[in-house]
């Protein structure tokens, strides 16, 4: 049985008006990620990633409902109640938000708000989860001889409180960590030492992980598997290797050839995909990413392509596919 195992996932939020429709933003998502995996979840800004990791937390904003099934161990958290998952979060499921100033409460210490979750889940007295978070601390890099667990976060650097952001996440051992564009507000040394520090983690706590970004250079570094999302709806998936190696979604070839190193000569203009990732009340009733693909026709206008693969480990969803690699 998977750990993580998200079914035919949908999040609406209401139409405009009254008698309008409910508005798709996640459309039938379904992805699973098995105990010590790894899964990377890729695509533009709007396409679905950070939705998808508020909903497997139950902490969707008001007015979204979320239809389908996220189980974790077989518990199904769209019909757990609100103490539930609050039991949940932190023990079992954790999460690395984007931005670590607005993780972390500015009028508390460093130390107390790591270990604000082991005195929560671990049952440990104050002075024991102090401890627990000077060492869990220690563990992610902010030896107490440079940086005092008593420090606010003011007084840290980017990557410092990132750090601080991860220990929080992994204080209490959670199967499954999320991490949702955890490097994103830092430059390039320190997004290399702080994903080396999420790989170590992962792989010595033996945590499963779910790493949410728009770099695919991230992804291979990071994912053992991954999928590709687009405007809501997850167009390919399957072992990080060979869907790199062979693309067959139009989108994700367009997404790999523009990453800067397949640029070609210094100074020449980056590929781009033409257009936009589609808002989610106008998206065409077909594929969703009909407007922007050279190889589309009328049936990709009106026919929702439907997931297809060389074999059941990599799949499309696309009418006219890309050859698959030998």
């Amino acid at each position: 049985m998977a750990l993580l195992d998200i079914q035919d996932l949908t999040v609406t939020i209401p139409g405009s008006t009254r008698y309008a429709p409910p508005v798709r933003l996640l459309d039938g998502v379904s992805l699973t990620l098995a105990s010590g995996g790894t899964l990377g979840l890729v695509g533009e800004s709007g396409c679905g990633k950070s939705l998808t990791a508020l909903a497997i937390l139950g902490l969707l904003p008001d007015g979204l409902r979320a239809e389908g099934a996220i189980r974790l161990d077989g518990e199904d958290l769209l019909t757990a109640g609100e103490r539930r998952l609050c039991a949940l979060r932190g023990r079992r499921v954790a999460m690395i938000f984007q931005e670590p100033m607005t993780a972390l409460n500015p009028v508390r210490t460093i130390v107390d708000q790591v270990a604000e979750g082991p005195r929560r889940h671990l049952r440990l007295s104050r002075r024991a989860a102090r401890e627990h978070a000077r060492a869990v601390l220690h563990r992610v890099g902010l030896d107490p001889s440079r940086v005092s667990p008593d420090q606010y976060p003011h007084a840290l650097s980017g990557g410092q409180r990132q750090r601080v952001v991860i220990a929080i996440a992994v204080a209490c051992g959670p199967a499954l960590l999320v991490a949702d564009e955890p490097t994103t507000a830092l430059d390039v040394a320190t997004q290399a030492r702080i994903l080396d520090l999420v790989r170590d983690l992962v792989q010595g706590e033996g945590m499963a992980l779910l790493m949410i970004s728009h770099d695919l250079g991230v992804i291979a570094e990071t994912a053992r598997d991954m999928a590709v999302m687009y405007a809501g709806q997850v167009v390919e998936a399957g072992p990080t290797a060979r869907v790199l190696a062979g693309p067959r979604h139009p989108y994700t070839s367009g997404l790999m050839a523009a990453r800067p190193q397949r640029a070609g000569q210094p100074g020449a203009p980056l590929p781009a995909i033409p257009g936009a990732v589609p808002p989610p009340d106008a998206r065409p009733p077909g594929c969703p990413f009909a407007d922007r693909c050279a190889r589309a026709d009328t049936g990709c206008r009106t026919r929702p392509p439907l997931g297809t693969g060389p074999d059941h480990r990599h799949s499309v969803a696309c009418h006219h596919p890309l050859e698959a690699s030998p």
